[in-house]
């Protein structure tokens, strides 16, 4: 995770909102998480980003994200894939 984090400008960001927007001066700040769930190829691309970032760091051989890449885009064609994305959304009143 830490691999594909830092292909991103600011990886950490979600878990700093709630801070940086009380730090910039709104008040009553809350922050929810919606979740998003994918079954289909849609976010195929993203999975194996992940796969082929673990496999330059190190963590994986690129054989094993290879094969795991194979495994995820055999159960979406079988309609099996189950992905669950956490999103965060941050809201604050101006004052």
């Amino acid at each position: 995770m830490h691999a594909r984090a830092d292909t991103i400008p600011a990886p950490r960001a979600a878990r700093r909102s709630r801070g940086l927007l009380l730090d910039a001066g709104f008040a009553d700040v809350t922050v929810e998480v919606r979740t998003a769930v994918f079954t289909g190829t849609a976010m195929l691309p993203m999975l194996q980003g992940l796969a082929r970032a673990a496999g330059a760091a190190g963590a994986i051989t690129s054989e094993q994200a290879d094969a795991w890449c194979a495994e995820q885009a055999g159960r979406a064609a079988a309609d099996r894939l189950f992905l669950a994305v956490p999103m965060f959304v941050a809201a604050g009143s101006a004052r």
